[in-house]
């Protein structure tokens, strides 16, 4: 579905997603920030800061034909849970909706939700 006010949507990269984000985990009851920039080591991909659950963790990814796929790390070396979305285009890129999947930690299963992303509407960015 394309929505005639941001038909580019398909084609944005990386760069229109910096900022930060209002996350919600519905299926956990949890909400939490984001806030995405350049990759420091990679221009066209995503770094990212969340924090949630009490947690600071750290985010790698991409964005492509409308995908975000971001790699959620706690201690910076193992990978602790997968982001994997769409950018919603009724909401002109305000809004990223998919799953998070936690990979099983030591004596826990693996755990997964729907999540919600939320542009938070900061001075420069409007």
């Amino acid at each position: 579905a394309i929505n005639p006010a941001c038909p580019d949507l398909a084609r944005w990269s990386a760069r229109q997603l910096h900022g930060t984000w209002e996350i919600a985990l519905p299926d956990l009851g949890q909400s939490g920030e984001l806030v995405l920039g350049q990759h420091p080591e990679f221009p066209a991909s995503l770094r990212g800061q969340l924090r949630y659950e009490g947690h600071p963790s750290i985010a790698s990814g991409d964005l492509e034909d409308g995908e975000l796929n971001l790699d959620e790390s706690r201690d910076g070396k193992t990978l602790f849970a997968f982001w994997t979305g769409h950018l919603v285009p009724a909401s002109c890129g305000h809004e990223i909706r998919g799953r998070w999947e936690q990979l099983p930690q030591a004596g826990q299963p693996a755990r997964e939700s729907r999540f919600v992303l939320r542009r938070m509407r900061t001075g420069n960015q409007w």
